[in-house]
């Protein structure tokens, strides 16, 4: 009968040792590592708020983006952290009624749009956030949104659009953007931003100041799913989780906007209409997040943007992964 091999104690003693030291390393690297990277993606679409008939104006918008914490700057007694987001869009805007087929009708212009937009985010210890960003795109037929925007319409069996031939002609998107915010007062379970916004540009140029309201369990700016400020916290970090409601009413002032009076760089469109140049807004919604996922259900409500259309209201979905 062949004998069982026995393996030596000290192999064995090696083995153990070492499985320890790379367990232990693995723990205080856990430890030590912090979350540096993530993912997103925010899907709007006015066809969310349950009323099939809604489908109007800013009829969906897709953006998928990829976020990365960079080295802030020496000065960190100033600022705490920068995010680089590299992010796609894709947005549609339509008439009011899909099924009108004459140009006289039409209360808005279609038009589609495809993007790429990079930004740097900046998160400061004062409560303060600075975003800076930069699109190009295209708009125009020549992305067969239309096509797109029919054959999916004709897929889920809702309203087919009947006017793409009048949408906005080809050219460039050429967009650069900022955000500036800041935490104005803070009780235990509420706080008031203020956040400005500018945007300039082939289509659009605008100014909004905004005032955003948090009710319930949240955190502050910089570590917050606000601004999605998560990124550069500890891998697993214990309780960090907030939730809570906002509300945040504002105003801007639109000095131009192409996917409504055409392009700047390019053939006139055969549609326009006429901007109204004050357009109120109110944003408000339920933000929860953790250490590694957040999401966030958002509910936007504008007043006309052209002087023959009404007042419009969309919900945007977003979700994000960070590791």
């Amino acid at each position: 009968m062949r004998k069982l091999k026995i393996l030596h104690p000290a192999p064995i003693k090696c083995l153990i040792s070492l499985s320890l030291f790379l367990l232990t390393c693995t723990v205080g690297f856990s430890q030590k590592k912090f979350l540096e990277q993530e993912f997103q993606v925010e899907s709007d679409n006015d066809n969310y708020t349950l009323d099939v008939s809604s489908d109007r104006y800013y009829s969906s918008g897709l953006a998928i983006r990829y976020r990365v914490l960079k080295d802030p700057t020496p000065r960190k007694w100033i600022l705490l952290k920068i995010i680089r987001s590299y992010e796609l869009n894709h947005r549609i805007f339509t008439p009011k009624k899909l099924y009108w087929t004459e140009i006289e009708e039409l209360d808005r212009p279609y038009a589609g749009q495809l993007s790429v937009a990079a930004s740097n985010e900046y998160f400061y210890k004062n409560n303060t956030y600075l975003k800076v960003k930069g699109e190009l795109g295209w708009m125009g037929p020549a992305l067969k949104t239309g096509k797109l925007q029919y054959n999916w319409h004709k897929i889920v069996n809702t309203h087919l659009p009947r006017a793409w031939e009048y949408e906005i002609n080809n050219g460039p998107i050429i967009n650069a953007y900022a955000t500036y915010a800041k935490t104005m007062a803070v009780y235990e379970h509420i706080d008031v931003t203020s956040e400005a916004n500018l945007a300039l540009g082939t289509t659009f140029n605008h100014l909004k100041q905004e005032f955003i309201i948090r009710i319930g369990k949240f955190k502050p700016i910089q570590t917050s799913t606000q601004y999605n400020g998560v990124l550069g916290i500890e891998n697993n970090r214990p309780a960090n989780y907030e939730c809570y409601f906002f509300v945040s009413p504002g105003i801007a002032y639109v000095a131009y906007d192409a996917t409504i009076e055409g392009q700047l760089i390019g053939q006139s469109s055969i549609h326009t209409e006429e901007r109204v140049p004050w357009v109120y807004q109110t944003r408000a919604g339920i933000m929860a997040g953790w250490t590694k996922f957040d999401l966030a259900l958002l509910y936007y409500q504008r007043t006309k943007e052209t002087t023959e259309s009404t007042f419009h209201k969309c919900v945007g979905i977003r979700m994000a992964r960070r590791f």
